[in-house]
């Protein structure tokens, strides 16, 4: 009996201590993640190896670490760190974005892109919009611009609030002198947000550059009424002048 008892006490520090660890741990980690969002960044460093020292299998904390080398430009060792937490938890849709952006990053972008696609046709990560706007954004790096068209329009589906979206695709049809695409996104913007004068602006110069002043003028004095000390008010004052306005 007393050979059990003592066993049995035996266990129940084994667990007292390994609950302690891991709350040590724990502590080690949010600790690092307060240092990591401000001046004295550097500290986050030796909070996590703390947490690892206790728990070497924390996937958060490999992916923490590998954010922290992101921000200072260590991009091997962000790799380093970001695989492992891959390893630990495969299916981390974060965890795989970072290691695409990273791939981005060193222009490994075919790679990149392969990444983002698998979590793009996820239907739990959360904003696929910004997953579909990289792969765009990737596409024009490597001047694939029939695909970049294409994500950049299944970006817009995922999220059509997101106005720069709309814009950064006009901007690619008036590359390719496709006006009435490019006139098309911009009047969308401009429903969506009355208010966007940039993207009146866009719109106004685009009639210009095709010969339809007449539709620039409204849109020009409509920047110069609401914004006059704006930098697309500036830019509207000139551009009526070269109209033949003041």
């Amino acid at each position: 009996m007393k050979r059990i008892l003592n066993v049995f006490i035996l266990i129940v520090l084994l667990l007292g201590c390994s609950t302690k660890d891991k709350e040590l741990a724990e502590s080690h980690y949010r600790m690092g993640l307060a240092y990591l969002g401000s001046e004295t960044d550097y500290l986050s460093i030796v909070e996590f190896e703390k947490a690892l020292a206790i728990n070497p299998d924390d996937d958060r904390v490999y992916y923490a670490i590998s954010t922290f080398y992101i921000k200072k430009n260590r991009v091997s060792d962000a790799e380093r760190y970001i695989k492992r937490a891959i390893e630990l938890k495969p299916n981390e849709l974060e965890y795989l974005n970072l290691l695409a952006t990273i791939y981005a990053t060193r222009n490994e972008t075919l790679r990149a892109i392969d990444i983002w696609k698998k979590i793009g046709e996820d239907p739990k990560y959360p904003t696929p919009e910004v997953i579909f706007y990289n792969i765009a954004s990737a596409y024009m790096q490597i001047r694939n611009y029939k695909e970049a068209e294409y994500y950049f329009k299944r970006s817009i589906e995922a999220n059509p609030r997101v106005l720069s979206t709309y814009m950064v695709l006009a901007d690619l049809y008036v590359q390719q002198k496709r006006f009435d695409e490019a006139a098309n996104l911009y009047s969308q913007v401009i429903s969506l947000n009355p208010t966007f004068n940039n993207a009146k602006l866009q719109l106004a110069k685009l009639y210009f550059s095709t010969n339809q002043s007449n539709k620039s003028i409204p849109l020009l004095k409509e920047i110069i009424t609401s914004e006059p000390n704006s930098k697309e008010a500036k830019e509207s004052i000139e551009l009526l002048k070269e109209i033949g306005l003041r």
